[in-house]
């Protein structure tokens, strides 16, 4: 036997060892219907799914995506990432990107989101002394804004611990936010520690475009003026245009669009609002051009959709 046979052998059982230790990860996972659950922490959340269900449009919001179970596929722009357990998403911001879910009765998919502010990044770069590699960075230099990475065994363990930890609302109480950064220091030590820590700058594509899209999420309902937007980040209009679209794969106006489209189908299913008032609530002046444009992005009518 080979050499390399061997070390390929060898490296096959270790993941699948890996792979047996990390399901006890799911001891610790609630029980819960298909959807999403809350966490006893803020900004915490699990979700699963039964069922297959072909791409569709998906808001990630700025955090770590985290598989235990199943698999995803995720299209952002012309680039496809596949994650199943072990693996994990790291979003710089919130984005809207197309999102295939593999998973059945027997192989459901499960797993958290822990979302993280860019002040909770920036506060663990300070502790971990990592500036001056930051200094080594282009500052012009625009990186994807999300990045896929696989779990090496330090973060599986802390993982389990966080999660073991959710489990029982008085621990989440008291050691809940200490090992959910835990997990995030675990991140800045992985594949995407670059995109991480190019989150911490004080300038930059990111933080510049992420200060846009806060104002675009607390004023969606409101008429955006593209010259405010730019003066917001001291851009001139076509070098904001530019830089938005390169970040986002979005013109500001595109992105806009699908913040409210996306607003307006969480009230119709969670609130069991009428089209017509969800349109409204959301921007839209007309809810003819509301109810074409959903259809063209979900790919239903806002009143199937209310059916289903």
């Amino acid at each position: 036997m080979s050499e390399n046979t061997v070390e390929i052998m060898h490296n096959s059982i270790k993941e699948r060892c890996a792979l047996e230790e990390f399901t006890k990860a799911l001891e610790y996972f609630p029980d819960m219907d298909e959807g999403t659950k809350d966490a006893p922490l803020d900004n915490v959340f699990y979700f699963k799914r039964y069922h297959y269900k072909s791409a569709e449009p998906t808001v990630y919001r700025t955090g770590l995506c985290i598989l235990l179970s199943g698999k995803k596929r995720m299209t952002f722009e012309e680039h496809s990432y596949e994650y199943s357990a072990l693996d994990y998403i790291v979003c710089s911001m919130m984005i809207h990107a197309q999102c295939e879910t593999f998973a059945s009765f027997n192989e459901p998919v499960r797993g958290i989101f822990i979302g993280f502010s860019v002040e909770e990044i920036r506060e663990l770069v300070e502790s971990m002394n990592l500036r001056d590699r930051i200094k080594t960075f282009d500052s012009k230099h625009i990186p994807s804004p999300i990045g896929p990475s696989t779990m090496d065994g330090d973060f599986q363990d802390s993982l389990v611990r966080f999660l073991k930890c959710l489990s029982d609302e008085n621990e989440a109480k008291v050691l809940g936010k200490a090992l959910k950064r835990e997990v995030l220091y675990r991140a800045l030590c992985g594949e995407q520690a670059e995109l991480l820590l190019k989150l911490s700058l004080q300038a930059g594509p990111l933080v510049q475009i992420n200060k846009v899209i806060d104002v675009l999420e607390q004023n969606y309902n409101q008429e955006i003026d593209v010259d405010n937007l730019a003066k917001e980040v001291n851009l001139s209009v076509s070098s904001f245009y530019r830089l938005f679209k390169d970040v986002t794969s979005d013109t500001p106006v595109q992105y806009l669009k699908k913040i409210r489209l996306n607003k307006a189908k969480e009230m119709i299913i969670t609130q069991n609002a009428k089209a017509y008032v969800a349109a409204l609530e959301v921007g839209y002046q007309s809810v003819s051009q509301f109810s074409r444009e959903f259809k063209r992005y979900f790919g239903v009518t806002p009143a199937a959709l209310k059916v289903s």
